[in-house]
């Protein structure tokens, strides 16, 4: 049995790699709200930072309904995207209801897992997430449950891990080619990745 077979995933952003390699690698078993969205700025930005503060907002709140519609915003009255938060849904072509339904699900799951032993994935191309940031980050996720896992992956080198101790956190470093800037993700980066999650969770 695979170490972390009785983790259950969520992926916390910032695209929709993660989703799409965890369907090719038959383990993804569940959709969540960060699943296929982004920032507008792919490659120099980075949403995560942005859900986890609905992560929080979405804990407090009874009212699912209006964290969707936060989170959704604007995003389908002309382009794909909330003016509001910059969070892109390049995968959604459905009718604007079915649209907010679908994302409400999603959340209500979300809001009932998130107590579980959970293994968060968060993956930025060429972003760079401080180190008192990734403390936050850390630190609201792991409340929820003290056995979970945070998985980060990153195309920008993030050393400050190397000096941290922490049982429940797994940096790992996948160089991303910013020179060459979307290319680089398909022929290169996300086989990686896919490499990577297959030894560490096959």
């Amino acid at each position: 049995m695979a170490k972390y077979s009785d983790y259950n995933i969520i992926p916390i952003g910032d695209h929709c790699a993660i989703s799409l390699i965890l369907k090719e690698l038959n383990l993804r078993t569940k959709s969540y709200p960060f699943d296929w969205v982004t920032a507008i700025d792919q490659l120099n930005d980075t949403n995560i930072v942005y859900n986890i503060q609905i992560i929080n907002e979405l804990t407090l709140s009874d009212n699912v309904d209006d964290i969707a519609q936060k989170y959704i915003g604007d995003a389908f009255e002309n382009t794909n995207r909330n003016s509001i938060n910059n969070i892109t849904f390049p995968h959604d072509t459905e009718n604007v209801a079915d649209i907010f339904e679908k994302y409400k699900r999603r959340f209500n799951r979300l809001k009932t897992d998130l107590p579980k032993k959970n293994m968060f994935i968060l993956l930025t191309r060429h972003y760079y997430i401080e180190k008192d940031i990734f403390q936050k980050i850390s630190e609201q996720l792991l409340q929820y449950n003290t056995e979970s896992i945070i998985l980060f992956i990153s195309g920008a080198n993030h050393t400050y891990f190397e000096n941290m101790n922490c049982s429940n956190v797994i940096f790992k470093y996948i160089e991303y080619d910013i020179s060459k800037c979307y290319d680089y993700d398909y022929s290169t980066f996300r086989p990686n990745i896919k490499i990577f999650l297959s030894d560490l969770l096959l």
